[in-house]
């Protein structure tokens, strides 16, 4: 092999083997939540809640997972909408997906029961 074809061969391995396949489904998770944490209203909140709608429904469409803690969020912000039954059936969803959650779920079905009372 000539040193043209060894450099050739060289940057091309670099090249693929430097990209990634995305795991998860993010869309623009990043973009609501800092909205809403910037300017935390009616109007940021309903755009974040869309978003976590539009990735749980889409990640399978694009062949992706569902981010870890996205169920978890919207089955949170469903509870403190008074949704108990749809909230908790997303905290059991993110509980099913991700078993390493388990503490994190407990402590948020537990504050929910401890604020019904």
């Amino acid at each position: 092999m000539n040193t043209r074809t060894l450099i050739a061969v060289f940057g091309l391995s670099i090249v693929v083997g430097c990209q990634s396949k995305e795991i998860f489904y993010w869309d623009d998770y990043s973009g609501t939540l800092y909205a809403l944490k910037k300017s935390p209203d009616d109007k940021t909140l309903k755009s974040h809640k869309e978003m976590l709608v539009k990735i749980i429904t889409g990640a399978g469409n694009k062949g992706m997972k569902i981010p870890p803690g996205v169920h978890a969020e919207y089955g949170y912000l469903l509870l403190k909408e008074g949704k108990e039954a749809e909230g908790m059936g997303y905290l059991d969803n993110e509980l099913t997906m991700y078993p390493e959650s388990r503490v994190l779920i407990i402590r948020l079905k537990d504050e929910y029961a401890r604020g019904k009372k």
